[in-house]
């Protein structure tokens, strides 16, 4: 796949060939980081074990509107600065199924992978309310283990090969919160934006740079 290079956006640039990346969008995916960044929090709070993994769907396993996954719920407070990564994905409206089963299969190892993976805190995976747009939130130890998660062949696989099949655009957000104030009001600092549009052929991409 052809790569463009990407456009670089200042904090209110609009792109009005591409409203998914729309800077009115900011507020609000970060309003729902701060509402999975609080749920994260939660699970830390209620887990069974400090030290044990966890990994619950809710509603149910079969059926699931969030996925959480905590490697190590003491692990959290063991840092002052958590990195964070927020990922906002709307789903193509006519999908295959062979491609949906690689998609989801793909979705249940990554998931799987966190419990193990270096450096990843926690990975929450939300489905929004009117079923088409993915909110992800990754918690790590810091920035720098991003490059290390991106490098996992799960990951590209689910990014490079499934995702621009699977994805009409995609936002990627890079921050910030300190540990122990996940379960503040407004407590997700976001620093960077990334935007991918896949109905652009060579695919569009931008980068944002927040205040």
């Amino acid at each position: 796949m052809t790569v463009a290079a990407p456009v670089v956006l200042g904090p209110s640039t609009r792109c009005d060939d591409h409203p998914f990346a729309h800077p009115d969008h900011i507020a609000a995916d970060r309003a729902v980081l701060c509402v999975l960044a609080r749920d994260y929090y939660h699970h830390i709070r209620t887990a069974p074990s400090p030290r044990q993994p966890m990994l619950r769907y809710l509603p149910r396993a079969e059926r699931w509107q969030r996925r959480v996954v905590i490697p190590r719920p003491q692990a959290v407070l063991e840092h002052e600065q958590l990195a964070l990564v927020g990922f906002f994905g709307r789903v193509n409206d006519q999908l295959d199924q062979e491609l949906q089963d690689q998609m989801a299969a793909v979705g249940k190892e990554l998931a799987e992978a966190v419990l193990t993976a270096e450096g990843v805190l926690g990975y929450v995976t939300h489905l929004l309310a009117d079923e088409r747009n993915y909110a992800n939130l990754v918690v790590l130890s810091s920035l720098d283990v991003i490059a290390q998660w991106q490098q996992q062949p799960l990951h590209v696989l689910a990014a490079a090969s499934l995702g621009p099949a699977y994805y009409q655009h995609v936002r990627i957000y890079h921050g910030s919160v300190p540990s122990r104030a996940l379960c503040d009001e407004g407590a997700v600092r976001l620093e960077k934006v990334k935007y991918w549009d896949y109905r652009s052929d060579p695919p569009w991409r931008a980068v944002r740079t927040l205040g």
